[in-house]
């Protein structure tokens, strides 16, 4: 008997052909699983121009984004663009060249988003994508980046965007320069799947002779060959969609996108190569598929059942739930021209979306945060009410932006908590988000690598 998904769905899903029945007997592929995945210090970009003056934040509340309860009363030294000690009091010590007053806050770590769409232009709605040139979109990319860390987040990932050749490697290049300020980045730089599916624009002619920025990839050699163009060319991360998706035209979130074969192939070539490998999966099917090849990350897991629960947690696979995005579409979508086929079927999806991913909490799949910005960039902290909302504490939300993300960029030795010898990445609210968790959508003050980016604080 077919699922009330596969009902739904079937007016659009494409006939299946020769799908692969091998899961059972295949074994997974370990002999790159746990070697070569690049190490912090050189996953880590470098910075260039750190503050040599040593600042004291004198901080009425400290979140360190690894304790399970806040300090009261902390104050912060930061020297030559790390954290050099925490003292508890909020007297101002000798030595210091500078000291801030946020007595009144609450310090944290830099947030991190590990699903941002930075080439992604909100306000120009459902565009085709092919309207602007690779330069635009690194002009495009560097100005939603400098919105994201204005907004607190110093650190995102940028898992596959429509982008025509690599221009978000260059604008991650850029900044880890110093050349502009922005957070720093993590480039997945095309998402990759099959024709038909999610990454490809299944509403072009067959014989319109275009450019597209997307990479459709079938076959094992061919994802081999393309995993290895994208690493040539810059990637710290491989993007696989391996279901359908909601804002794509023809295709269906609960289709398997690729066969065994090629799924495992993405996952060995990415990890023989030393990176990490993250995918979109919607549908069930999909994601256990990914899963048992050994990705490092799940994003959204919408449709994700009891049996997926226990494979994600038994393997430590991360799961970025991007729960905000499905409102936004339904909620936003037919105002701003959105395609009806994609308001429908995320109405159908959030039937369901909340009982699963508030299960794969209480569960214990392990969490971080992404919001999936296809709206705009500065309201991607809406993301931590909707986690709230479904079950996580607000420490554990934090934690899912700080020390859980790090945990996935595997930097976790550098950025993510707020301790001694880390690097000095640092935000402040006015209020507690402890109490009120949307205090994380008005972040009043922004440092990173030690520099002040941002001082909004509240002057009394």
């Amino acid at each position: 008997m077919r699922s009330k998904h596969d009902a739904i769905f079937a007016a659009t899903r494409p006939r299946m052909a020769g799908r692969s029945r091998r899961r059972a007997c295949m074994r997974p592929t370990r002999r790159h699983a746990h070697v070569a995945v690049l190490l912090a210090a050189a996953l880590l970009p470098p910075t260039t121009t750190l503050s040599a003056q040593t600042t004291a934040l004198r901080c009425g509340r400290l979140i360190d984004g690894i304790s399970a309860e806040a300090r009261e009363n902390v104050t912060v030294i930061v020297r030559d663009g790390r954290v050099a000690e925490l003292r508890d009091g909020t007297a101002v010590p000798d030595g210091v060249d500078r000291a801030l007053d946020i007595r009144g806050g609450t310090c944290l770590p830099g947030l991190m988003d590990l699903h941002t769409h930075l080439l992604i232009k909100p306000d120009g709605g459902p565009v085709s994508e092919l309207d602007r040139s690779s330069a635009d979109r690194a002009l495009d990319g560097l100005h939603a980046a400098q919105k994201m860390l204005h907004a607190g987040f110093t650190t995102v990932r940028n898992p596959g965007d429509y982008d025509t050749h690599y221009a978000m490697v260059s604008v991650k290049r850029s900044i880890a320069a110093g050349e502009h300020p922005g957070p720093r980045i993590f480039v997945a730089p095309h998402a990759l799947g099959p024709t038909g599916g999610h990454s490809d624009l299944n509403t072009l002619a067959p014989d319109a002779a275009i450019q597209t920025p997307t990479r459709t990839v079938n076959g094992v050699e061919e994802m081999r060959a393309m995993i290895r163009e994208q690493v040539k060319y810059g990637a710290d991360w491989i993007k696989v969609m391996a279901t359908g998706g909601v804002m794509s035209a023809g295709d269906d979130p609960t289709h398997t996108a690729y066969v065994d074969e090629e799924m495992w192939a993405a996952v060995d070539e990415t990890h023989r190569l030393g990176r990490r490998i993250t995918v979109h999966a919607i549908g069930t099917e999909g994601l256990k598929q990914a899963v048992a090849a050994g990705v490092n990350s799940v994003e959204h897991g919408i449709l994700i059942d009891d049996e997926a629960i226990e494979m994600m947690k038994a393997r430590g696979t991360w799961l970025i739930p991007t729960v905000y995005v499905l409102n936004y579409v339904v909620e936003e979508g037919p105002a701003l021209g959105y395609p009806e086929e994609s308001v429908a079927k995320g109405r159908v999806l959030m039937e369901t979306r909340d009982d699963n991913v508030r299960r794969a909490i209480q569960a214990g799949v392990k969490i971080a945060f992404g919001s999936d910005t296809i709206f705009p960039h500065e309201w991607a902290a809406r993301e931590f009410a909707q986690l709230v909302r479904l079950g996580m504490s607000p420490m554990d939300a934090i934690r899912s932006a700080t020390w859980s993300a790090a945990q996935v960029l595997g930097i976790e030795d550098e950025v993510g908590t707020l301790q001694p010898g880390m690097v000095a990445d640092i935000i402040a609210v006015d209020g507690n988000p402890l109490d009120d968790i949307t205090e994380l959508e008005q972040v009043d003050f922004v440092m990173k690598d030690g520099q002040i980016i941002k001082d909004e604080r509240p002057r009394t």
